[in-house]
């Protein structure tokens, strides 16, 4: 049955399926208003939280690092309090009391367009960071820094501008672009950081030891529809992008670089010359979020419908949507094409999915009770859709077929 989580007063501007080797199944949400909450699932209630400055942008988990970045330009990294633990038992506790995330960096990041930023851990306690340009959201910053030193923040590179090497991969006949536009979203997957652009391009980077940047995938998939969203297809293996149309773009790069032997420091490099532009089609449009598991592809719309596929686009299964007042499943795979002026349907404004987990170590969990385990192990055999809204509330319900 779907449950409701309800504390946020604003809109749920973004959701995390946090994972570490504790079996409780946890969600980090944060919202307009600046508040991040950290949720037991199994009893439904918040038991961390942290009240930043402005909307929560994104979250992203980087080991054991909450990454959050927030609209007031900052991008601020937590950690767990050290005396309370993910347990399971002591967060069933009924204190009123939600300990605090603990603060340990923090870092200005530009968030004039509402693109999120990614981490990337380097090694030990050195991690990298790609974000927007301090001042041009069409050009790309990336940073350096050790977590246990404040003052060890550097920018390894400044302003990185791509359109100049991608426009000369491409038919001026077919695709005329002044500029990739700018950048949309950042999504880190298998050592690359895929970049998707106003333009509806999709590029992977990386930067090798001698600080050159090396291009190793271009898409056109959505030219010249924007790109909304960027994420990880963990069945299909490779990363799935949203946009405007009826489409969604399927990337994945080459597993191996081209070696190179004279680079200087700030070149950029060509991995792979060709454009690519694989698409599945979808009954469904103007695509917000995407998640893709456990055998299914979930959307969200502008239209308000969370609507779950095959892994081919081709059959819906469910179309889920929340009017005021009750959360309805119109099993209809056709639905509505658009919300009319006097809709009453809630607008749909983050979505995340949290897959199956193996059952048999939940079944060997010792010193928690039965009451605690049987709802482990419910929850553990069903797939999840996570749906913030714009009144606060986030809906969540099983998806499995």
């Amino acid at each position: 049955m779907p449950f409701t989580l309800r504390h946020h007063k604003v809109a749920v501007t973004s959701l995390l399926n946090w994972c570490s080797e504790d079996i409780l199944p946890t969600l980090i949400s944060g919202d307009e208003d600046g508040t991040i909450l950290v949720w037991n699932l199994l009893n439904r209630k918040p038991f961390y939280r942290y009240k930043c400055n402005g909307q929560i942008i994104s979250l992203q988990q980087v080991n054991d690092l909450l990454v959050a970045l927030c609209k007031d330009h900052t991008l601020r990294i937590f950690t767990f309090p050290l005396s309370v633990t993910l347990s399971i038992n002591n967060t069933f506790s009924t204190s009123h009391n939600l300990a605090e995330l603990n603060l340990i960096y923090e870092i200005p990041v530009n968030t004039l367009n509402f693109a999120n930023a990614a981490v990337q851990h380097i090694n030990g306690d050195i991690y990298m960071l790609w974000c927007c340009n301090t001042q041009d959201s069409e050009t790309i910053d990336v940073y350096q820094f050790n977590i246990q030193e404040k003052t060890s923040l550097r920018r390894l590179r400044k302003a990185i501008a791509l359109y100049e090497h991608i426009s000369k991969m491409v038919d001026p006949s077919v695709m005329k672009f002044d500029k990739l536009g700018t950048v949309m979203k950042f999504l880190l997957y298998e050592d690359r950081i895929y970049i998707g652009f106003e333009s509806g391009f999709v590029v992977a980077v990386s930067l090798s030891d001698d600080l050159s940047l090396h291009v190793s995938y271009v898409s056109s998939a959505h030219y010249p529809e924007p790109v909304l969203d960027l994420s990880v297809g963990h069945d299909l293996k490779m990363v799935l992008s949203s946009s405007t149309t009826s489409s969604l773009g399927l990337h994945k790069a080459k597993s191996k670089l081209k070696h190179q032997h004279d680079t200087a420091e700030g070149d950029i490099i060509i991995d792979d010359s060709e454009v690519y532009s694989n698409l599945i089609k979808l009954p469904t449009k103007k695509v917000a979020h995407i998640q893709q598991m456990d055998n299914i592809i979930v959307v969200s719309t502008w239209y308000g419908t969370t609507e779950i596929f095959d892994t081919t686009g081709r059959d819906t299964l469910t179309i889920i949507r929340k009017e005021r007042g009750q959360v309805p499943v119109d099993d209809n795979p056709y639905g509505n094409a658009s919300l009319p002026k006097d809709s009453t349907r809630v607008k749909i404004s983050s979505m995340i999915c949290i897959s199956k987990t193996n059952t048999n170590e939940v079944s060997s969990i010792k010193d928690v009770t039965e009451g605690i385990k049987r709802r482990l192990l419910r929850f553990s055999n069903q797939t999840w859709c996570l749906v913030g809204y714009e009144d606060g509330s986030i809906v969540v319900k099983e998806i499995g077929h």
